[in-house]
């Protein structure tokens, strides 16, 4: 069994690598004129402001703040979203490709 302190980072690395590639500056745009930002790909609809009037911001910070090769606004916004009821289970990347999954060789030879 994986400790919760080593599970944190393997859920990041897993995470990272499916939504963006691990590019902190990927941004992707949605048919509804929403981003993903970040290595995450956070959405603007919910979690960051692009400036558009009405959005809650969830994570008060703008959405360019989640480019930043320095990932911890990132991480921190990340967080906020694993609080919330659907957790993990806001990217569909954790769903399809980390849940549920053996995430140790994401690690393997990393010293924690």
């Amino acid at each position: 069994m994986v400790s919760a302190l080593r599970r944190a980072p393997l859920i990041r690395v897993c995470l990272a690598y499916f939504t963006s590639g691990f590019n902190a500056a990927a941004l992707d745009y949605e048919a509804d004129g929403s981003t993903n930002n970040g290595i995450f790909q956070i959405n603007s609809r919910r979690w960051c402001s692009n400036l558009t009037p009405n959005v809650p911001n969830v994570c008060q910070m703008y959405c360019s703040d989640l480019l930043n090769p320095n990932l911890k606004d990132t991480v921190i916004c990340a967080m906020k979203i694993t609080q919330e009821p659907q957790g993990l289970g806001y990217w569909e990347a954790w769903r399809h490709h980390c849940q549920g999954k053996d995430l140790t060789e994401w690690v393997d030879g990393c010293d924690f």
